[in-house]
């Protein structure tokens, strides 16, 4: 068997670089959380306390190469939410094929050619969660009208979250935070990722202010989501 490839990160700098960054930006958001939550309600309540949690627990990751610890309950729950991903995954390629029959390119935009390799890895199955949920969002008139709900939608745009969480928590608990296997890179980049779903969502939260949305840039680069105005009638960001 291979050795899976290590996760990259996410963001470019030193990691205690984007940490600094972050926290100030965590300071900005208890400013502005009820406008962010008013965007997209994920971005409210308890956001800005997980955010603090997983700022702290990348501070304290040890960035060196340690020994894999025996697997413990998180991984049956790990386990759990990957047998929920891959059946989540299968029913909306059905749903798929129903409203756009023998329509491969279009099942390939909700991730139908990565499934093979994503139904063993969660991160892959994240992303291919992300793709799915996004599209189904576009398509969720042809899809409920083959009986794809309301309730199914919201299901798959949530569940992405919830196993990339209990992922990462099982690779912290197991003390695996090595930068060979990429735990380590994981968890910087899960500090690093409440930052980028207000990057995306101040585009929304602050349409006129752009002197508010330079406060949620991820970067100085001209091409940082936060510094460009959102569209008229643009969707609503999931995070």
């Amino acid at each position: 068997m291979s050795t899976p490839k290590p996760e990259g990160r996410k963001f470019v700098g030193s990691d205690a670089d984007m940490r600094a960054r972050m926290r100030t930006m965590h300071g900005h958001y208890l400013t502005d959380a009820a406008t962010f939550a008013a965007v997209n309600p994920e971005l409210g309540g308890t956001f800005g306390a997980e955010w603090m949690a997983a700022l702290e627990a990348a501070d304290k990751a040890p960035n060196v190469d340690v020994r894999r610890g025996k697997l413990s309950e998180d991984t049956a729950v790990v386990g759990n939410e990957m047998e929920r991903a891959r059946r989540t995954a299968q029913s909306v390629f059905y749903y798929v094929e129903q409203a756009f029959p023998k329509n491969k390119g279009r099942l390939n935009q909700y991730g139908k050619d990565r499934y093979a390799k994503a139904a063993n890895d969660p991160e892959e199955m994240r992303l291919l969660l992300d793709m799915a949920a996004e599209a189904a969002e576009r398509d969720k008139a042809e899809l409920a009208a083959k009986g794809f709900t309301a309730q199914q939608l919201a299901d798959l745009k949530t569940l992405a979250d919830q196993l990339d969480a209990v992922d990462t928590k099982q690779e912290m608990q197991k003390g695996t935070n090595q930068e060979g296997t990429g735990g380590y890179v994981r968890v910087q980049n899960a500090a690093f990722g409440f930052g980028q779903r207000l990057n995306k969502a101040a585009r929304l939260a602050f349409p006129t202010n752009a002197t508010r949305r330079q406060l949620y840039r991820l970067s100085d680069d001209a091409d940082d989501a936060a510094a460009r105005p959102a569209k008229p009638g643009g969707p609503t960001p999931q995070g």
